[in-house]
Formats: structure tokens, sequence, C-alpha cells
């Protein structure tokens, strides 16, 4: 379940709807973690390169091959199994863990320094697959504890109205090539930070104090 992202054009538009005008290409390749999921690196033509995590537990991608995918990018997960035009919204929580880890703060959040980076890219995907309720008995593994401290501490931030909705984090949905929108073409869905507007863009469009963040002094 690692994968590799490519190139990827995100316009304006993608920040307010949550929708891309069209297919981008992704390649992925793996990262720290080894219960199948992320850490994966990401390289995209627009948005620089990235470290992602995956959402859904049994759909997978080629991580070894350099394979190029399509993907779009919405708030929600397509597919997953449901058919073609099912919608999962990506979940706030899950959104929290993504930000803070992009943001570099996510070992403050666990007050751990000393998790190695396999065992903290593990306790952020099985964190991320449990929101995303993907069914996985984890309660047996090393980092379970802290795959719900972290859970814990995303509920807390929203609670407390630190956290509100998902801020800019995305949601790819990765298609094989030419293949966008398709059963057939459906892989795995991983993570994305994308540009929002500007403030007088989202007042514009009525969308001010959506998905925002406080951070406390």
């Amino acid at each position: 379940m690692k994968r590799m992202l490519v190139a990827a054009v995100v316009v304006a538009a993608v920040g307010v709807a949550g929708q891309a005008t069209a297919a981008d290409t992704v390649v992925y390749s793996d990262g720290p973690g080894d219960i199948g999921g992320g850490i994966f690196n990401a390289v995209t033509g627009d948005n620089g390169s990235f470290m992602t995590f995956c959402l859904e537990y049994n759909e997978n991608l080629d991580i070894n091959g350099g394979t190029v995918y399509e993907y779009d990018v919405t708030t929600y997960a397509t597919f997953n199994g449901q058919g073609i035009g099912y919608q999962d919204p990506l979940d706030s929580r899950t959104a929290f863990i993504y930000r803070n880890f992009r943001d570099g703060e996510i070992r403050n959040i666990l007050g751990d320094q000393g998790l190695s980076d396999t065992r903290m890219a593990n306790a952020i995907q099985l964190a991320i697959w449990d929101i995303e309720e993907e069914g996985l008995d984890y309660s047996f593994h090393a980092d379970a504890a802290n795959a719900l401290a972290l859970i814990a501490a995303a509920q807390a931030a929203i609670d407390n109205g630190d956290w509100s909705g998902i801020g800019s984090v995305r949601v790819m949905n990765v298609w094989a090539m030419g293949q966008s929108g398709t059963e057939q073409g459906a892989r795995q869905d991983t993570l994305i930070i994308v540009p929002l507007p500007t403030t007088a863009g989202l007042a514009g469009l009525g969308l001010l104090g959506l998905s925002t963040v406080r951070r406390r002094k």
C-alpha cells in the first residue's frame, strides 16, 4: 500500500470547491513506516515534494516500478469499494493529524521526541486508518498507544475550538492512467495540502471562517 507521486496541477478552484479541474499525474516512493502504509514520498509538478499517508487499508499502489498515476483533489475519498460516485468525507481529525505532521508539530503533540521515524510513521498511519473506519484491529501493535494518543489529541483540539473542519488538507483520489473516475481504475487515496484562496477571495465567496485553526500562545 505504498505509492509514488509525479506531477500535479491544482488551480485556485481546488481550494474553494476541493475539486481539481483535470486529472494530474503522480508517482510515489517508499518512506519510513513498516505496516504497509505511509510515509510515502510524493513529488508533484506544481505542489513540490512532500510526504503523505494513505486513507484506505484495502487499496494499493505500485511504489517499486515508478508507475505514473492520475489523481484529482477533493474533500472526500472516492469509490473505496462502494461504487463510483461514493463519497467518504475526510474526517477533521485526520486533517488535524496530517496538518500537524506537515508542520513538524506531531512529536510535540505526543510529547515523545524519542520515537524513531518508523514508529512515528506507523502511529500516524494507524491513527488515520482508525479514524477513517478501515476496520483494522491494531490493538496488539507496538504503536497502538501512540496512535490512540494522536486521535485523542485531535479530538481535544476540536472540542477546545483549536481546530475546525479540514483546513487546507485534501484527498488525492488516485487512478490508473486513462481510467480516472472508473471502478477498474480506482487506486489508493492519499493526503495533500493545497493552497487556499486569499482572504479577499474567500470573503467574496462567503467562505470566511471555514476550516480554520487557532493556535494558542
